[in-house]
């Protein structure tokens, strides 16, 4: 298991310990892959439900209301993203 705190090089700390982790459900009302956790100090954090210990992404409040708003936006489609990640953990030929 990782420490609970995880550090950033330019952005500081992230405790996941004891950030308020939500898990937004997908279109059809199931619960999604991912978990957006909102810590103390305005650090926002993504990481994949399956894998809590593993890598986290880590936004300033400002990035986390850029990358939101381009989502709202249309400028991502989570259904290729998805796809994207999983390809990518997958080893080639499966």
């Amino acid at each position: 298991m990782s420490k609970p705190v995880r550090e950033h090089p330019l952005k500081g700390q992230f405790d996941t310990a004891s950030a308020r982790w939500v898990r937004p459900q997908t279109d059809d009302g199931t619960p999604g892959e991912l978990e957006i956790g909102f810590a103390d100090n305005g650090l926002v954090a993504m990481r994949r439900v399956d894998d809590p210990d593993g890598t986290i992404l880590i936004y300033t409040p400002e990035e986390w209301e850029a990358f939101v708003g381009g989502v709202r936006d249309g400028e991502l489609d989570l259904s290729v993203l998805a796809v994207d990640a999983r390809n990518a953990t997958s080893p080639e030929g499966e």
